[in-house]
């Protein structure tokens, strides 16, 4: 047999009118989370709208800029020296012939133990040359050999003189015509 006891007054909680505070909280603030959030959205977006639109002009702004910096420096003008003289360059060579080679064709043919005291050559194809060598023959043979030289339009011995009180060498002037231009010697 059972037997309970229950010394407790009895109430029954009566709820009349009242809301559930915790389930409206919840609402209330799941719809404060969107509003911020929405708002945030909007703003970021016309946000990032105004920067691409200031990227598009600056991007504009960088293309003039550039568009005007290769027409500045393109061509033969004030700004672009380079091109200038890269092409006279160009018509330089395609008009005369090189000075290097040519004086290595005219050093090419000197004798033995002799060496150039002077060159002085100008670009109308006039050449000045001064030789030391050990003998008169010497000069004679540089005489002949420039003579038959292709690049070589016109040769003479201008003067032969022994050199220093030793009289060992001789020291000897040339004038020489050389042919400069592209084509001349055909």
């Amino acid at each position: 047999m059972n037997i309970s006891i229950d010394l407790l007054p009895q109430r029954t909680r009566s709820r009349t009118g009242n809301l559930p505070i915790i389930p409206v909280a919840g609402v209330l603030s799941i719809v404060a989370g969107a509003v911020v959030l929405t708002y945030t959205f909007l703003d970021t977006r016309s946000n990032v709208e105004a920067l691409e639109a200031q990227v598009a002009t600056q991007t504009e702004l960088l293309t003039a800029v550039e568009a005007d910096f290769l027409a500045m420096t393109t061509g033969i003008n004030d700004y672009n020296y380079v091109d200038y003289f890269t092409s006279m360059d160009t018509l330089l060579t395609n008009v005369y012939k090189g000075t290097i080679p040519l004086k290595q064709r005219i050093y090419f043919h000197l004798p033995e133990e002799a060496s150039v005291n002077s060159y002085s050559y100008v670009n109308n194809g006039d050449l000045s040359i001064q030789i030391t060598s050990v003998s008169k023959g010497d000069a004679a043979v540089y005489l002949h050999h420039l003579l038959n030289e292709q690049e070589v339009s016109g040769a003479e011995v201008n003067t032969i003189a022994l050199e220093g009180d030793e009289g060992v060498t001789y020291l000897s002037n040339y004038t020489l015509k050389l042919k400069t231009l592209v084509g001349e010697d055909q």
